[in-house]
């Protein structure tokens, strides 16, 4: 696939990931926790892409969310390049084809996203920063790495036409 190609791909699936976050994804919600899927395709560019565009495509993605959602402007934009930096930025020193790992990364992610953006909403009382992220962000982090699990599980079903798991690597 060509340079264009591929970015053209993570464009639509930031447009995509948006449109489905601040819509259908409301439904998922569990006691006010719902999963990042935005937070999934950036995470996904990092994987794949280098770090000048997964920070882009973080920004643009947090831009398009703090759009919507006018009352955070700008928290977003940041959080969101902030992990597309990270993710990408480790890429090397990771195994990401691993599930096991792919969801850690995720969590891990996730609980970034979610500390930066709680430590500058609540930047006015940090003492309110600890409860966010036990009440929102563990559970959010959680429900993502699962729903991204699910997603790498079906697409590696789809690619590889199976789950090919080695049993000696998961004894140890």
């Amino acid at each position: 696939m060509s340079e264009a190609t591929v970015t053209v791909r993570n464009a639509l699936l930031i447009l995509l990931g948006v449109l489905l976050q601040t819509s259908w994804v409301n439904s998922l919600a569990i006691w006010d926790v719902r999963p990042d899927v935005v937070l999934l395709i950036v995470v996904f560019i990092g994987i794949t892409r280098g770090q000048i565009e997964a920070t882009a495509f973080g920004f643009a993605s947090g831009f398009l969310l703090d759009v919507y959602d006018t009352e955070s402007m700008g928290l977003n934009s940041l959080a969101n390049s902030v992990i597309g930096f990270a993710v990408a930025h480790s890429r090397p020193g990771i195994v990401a084809e691993d599930f096991r790992v792919q969801a850690l990364l995720l969590f891990l992610a996730s609980l970034l996203h979610d500390l930066v953006y709680f430590t500058m909403h609540s930047i006015a009382s940090p003492l309110a920063i600890p409860g966010l992220l036990l009440r929102y962000g563990l559970g959010a982090a959680i429900y993502t790495s699962c729903v991204g699990l699910g997603v790498s599980l079906l697409m590696s079903i789809r690619i590889d036409k199976g789950i090919h798991l080695d049993a000696r690597r998961l004894h140890g």
